[in-house]
């Protein structure tokens, strides 16, 4: 990933979470899909740890979400463009404008974050 794209993808993150559409951290996001939420676009951190992605994995392949690993943002990147210490896993509802806006950046990108 280009630094330009990089800054781009943190930039539109930080203005999903101004718009009140991003789900921060396994608990919270967890509990979205515990109760039925429509299916997710998530961002794991590079450094998110085995037990955390496992569980995206796993419940993506049962309900259509979509996990995006990023290659080269590290938690303190990820939570410093949300406005937090740290975070290894954000995610916003796939039926948003934002999800599209940033799975259009990843296919013009070839998928490769």
């Amino acid at each position: 990933m280009t630094d330009g794209l990089k800054r781009s993808l943190l930039l539109k993150l930080g203005l999903v979470r101004r718009a009140g559409l991003a789900v921060i951290g396994q608990d919270r996001i967890r509990a979205e899909i515990s109760a039925g939420k429509a299916p997710f676009l998530l961002f794991l951190s590079n450094d998110a740890s085995p037990a955390v992605e496992r569980r995206f994995l796993s419940a993506a392949a049962k309900r259509g979400d979509r996990v995006v690993n990023l290659e080269s943002v590290s938690r303190w990147e990820l939570g410093a463009a949300l406005g937090l210490a740290s975070a290894q896993v954000v995610g916003l509802p796939m039926a948003s404008q934002f999800a599209e806006m940033l799975l259009e950046d990843l296919r013009r990108e070839g998928d490769v974050i």
